[in-house]
């Protein structure tokens, strides 16, 4: 692979490192762990399959597949059509070879077995470019980019809109990401923002709806105060088409224009809440 490398992450599955972006694909927690923990349990994708006959899936950042293969295990509940999108071809067609709980997945990846009439389609592209060119809605979201500090064109007003435009009141999107930043660009372009919360209660995964009584986990008070500092000016890209250089450039302006106030002042007038 030319800009990755691969490495065993704690929990035992492969991950791999991006040279080019000093970037990890998954956590080093694992693999497996954080496609489990921060997609599949967050859009309650198992209890979705189970009370529909079909399961339209919008995987945004395919990597080697992880979140996808995931969303396939439930292939006997209902049929699984997965929209996957990824630039890197050459992860693409590794996917099938990366060791897999289920080994009938990759068997399915590679062509030589059928799941019902679950079906994958990849886009090897620029995101922005195929979420333009898509017009039926999802039942499930997944993004799983680089984070934003590392590659914004994924995280602006813009792309969220984006990605409003393909769901239905009911659908859910999961992300990794709990950026402030992201938070504000997701409310801006309409979603209702929740989160979901690890074993110690803190917040490690943002969720959005356009029907808030499918979120669970609201955002409280606080964190509400915390995305409008700030540290949650959002990425701006007007016509889906700037570069990272562009869009960080133009945050940057904004953020030393702003009359917000900042994160850090926020938390100290904050810190009795914050320490809760």
């Amino acid at each position: 692979m030319k800009n990755a490398k691969k490495f065993i992450t704690n929990d035992g599955s492969i991950g791999l490192y991006n040279e080019e972006l000093d970037e990890i694909y998954h956590s080093k927690d694992g693999a497996q762990k954080e496609s489990i923990e921060k997609f599949i349990i967050p859009s309650n994708f198992e209890q979705r399959t189970k009370s529909s006959n079909s399961i339209r899936l919008l995987d945004i950042c395919y990597g080697i597949g992880y979140n996808s293969k995931n969303a396939l295990c439930f292939w006997e509940n209902c049929d699984i059509y997965i929209d996957a999108i990824e630039w890197d071809k050459e992860l693409v067609e590794i996917s099938p070879q990366i060791d897999f709980i289920e080994p009938k997945i990759n068997e399915f990846l590679a062509g030589k077995r059928t799941l019902g009439n679950s079906k994958i389609n990849f886009f090897i592209e620029d995101a922005r470019k195929v979420v333009k060119s898509l017009a039926e809605p999802y039942d499930v979201i997944f993004l799983d980019a680089f984070a934003p500090n590392k590659l914004p064109t994924l995280w602006s007003v813009e792309f969220f809109c984006e990605l409003k435009r393909l769901m239905k009141k009911d659908s859910i999107l999961t992300t990794y990401c709990s950026a402030q930043s992201v938070r504000k660009a997701m409310d801006l372009a309409g979603f209702k923002l929740g989160k979901f919360l690890d074993d110690k209660n803190h917040s490690y995964v943002t969720v959005a709806s356009l029907d808030e009584s499918l979120i669970l986990n609201p955002l409280d008070e606080y964190e509400i105060g915390l995305m409008n500092t700030k540290a949650g000016i959002p990425y701006r890209d007007k016509g889906l088409n700037h570069s990272a250089s562009e869009i960080f450039e133009l945050r940057e302006t904004e953020f030393k224009n702003s009359k917000l106030i900042g994160a850090s002042a926020y938390i100290r007038q904050n810190k009795n809440y914050s320490s809760m």
